[in-house]
C-alpha cells in the first residue's frame, strides 16, 4: 500500500477553543460563539463542551451558563483560525469562525444545555461536561452556531469555558 492510509474518523479534523479565567458580568453577556459559514461544504460536530466556574468572594447570581444554537453572529472578538488550537497540530486551519468577548448573536430559541453557576458565601466552584450521548452529537450544518451566554452574572464568577469540535465534508 502506498501514500497516506486515510482514517476511518469521520471528523476529518479535530479543533477546540477555551476560555481561561473570564469574569462574570452584572448584564446579559455572550462569552464565546462558534458558528459553520454559509457555504463552507462542512458539517461541524459539537463533540464537548467543558465549564468550571469559580468564585473570588461571595457569589450570589443564580444564572446558568446557557449554550444557544444560533444562526448568526457578529461582533465582539473574531479568534484567529490560525490560532485555534487543533488536536493534530498539521490540522488546517478550521472552517467554524470563533467569536468572544460578548459577540452579538441571534438564537433559534433552542436551549441545548444549563450549566450552574457556583453561588457562595465565600470562595466556592463548580464543573460540569456536557458530552452528547454515544453516537449522537448536535450537527452544524453551514448557517448555524452555538453561543455560550449568561443572562445576568455577577463579577466574582470566573468561567472557564471550553469547546470541541470536528468538521468533515458534507
Amino acid at each position: 500500500m502506498s501514500g497516506l492510509v486515510k482514517s476511518p474518523d469521520p471528523y476529518m479534523n479535530v479543533y477546540f477553543h477555551a476560555l481561561v479565567d473570564t469574569a462574570g458580568v452584572i448584564a446579559a453577556n455572550n462569552f464565546m460563539s462558534i458558528f459553520n459559514p454559509v457555504g463552507s461544504n462542512k458539517a461541524v460536530i459539537s463533540l464537548q463542551l467543558y465549564v468550571t466556574c469559580h468564585a473570588t468572594t461571595s457569589a450570589t447570581a443564580p444564572n446558568s451558563l446557557v449554550a444557544y444554537r444560533i444562526s448568526a453572529h457578529s461582533g465582539g472578538t473574531l479568534v484567529a483560525a490560525s490560532t485555534v488550537n487543533r488536536f493534530v497540530s498539521a490540522a488546517p486551519d478550521p472552517v467554524t469562525t470563533v467569536r468572544v468577548g460578548n459577540p452579538a448573536v441571534t438564537t433559534t430559541g433552542l436551549v441545548l444545555v444549563g450549566i450552574p453557576p457556583v453561588i457562595s458565601i465565600g470562595t466556592g466552584s463548580s464543573s460540569t461536561v456536557a458530552s452528547p450521548p454515544p453516537g449522537a452529537s448536535f450537527v452544524l450544518i453551514p448557517g448555524e452556531g452555538l453561543a455560550f451566554s449568561t443572562p445576568a452574572g455577577d463579577t466574582d464568577q470566573i468561567w472557564n469555558i471550553s469547546t470541541v469540535w470536528g468538521e468533515r465534508p458534507l
